[in-house]
């Protein structure tokens, strides 16, 4: 499965937690915790948490079923 783009709303949905999937990965669900407190505490944090989750997922074929529950 491809990595949506940078721009897909999914990714901020995610990081504001309005986006609640059921990821298998405790590395994925670890991330993404941190960076929600990340652009919880500093909203204009938001475009360089996606970059580091897109990332995250681009790098990483081990996160594929966290991919898919996106």
């Amino acid at each position: 499965m491809a990595v949506p783009s940078k721009t897909d709303a999914r990714w901020q949905a995610l990081l504001t937690g309005s986006l609640e999937p059921a990821f298998t990965s405790l590395a994925t669900r670890l991330l993404v915790a941190r960076l929600r407190q990340e652009v919880s505490r500093n909203p204009a944090a938001l475009t360089r948490a996606i970059d580091e989750l897109h990332g995250f997922f681009t790098a990483n074929e081990f996160v594929a079923r966290d991919l898919a529950a996106l």
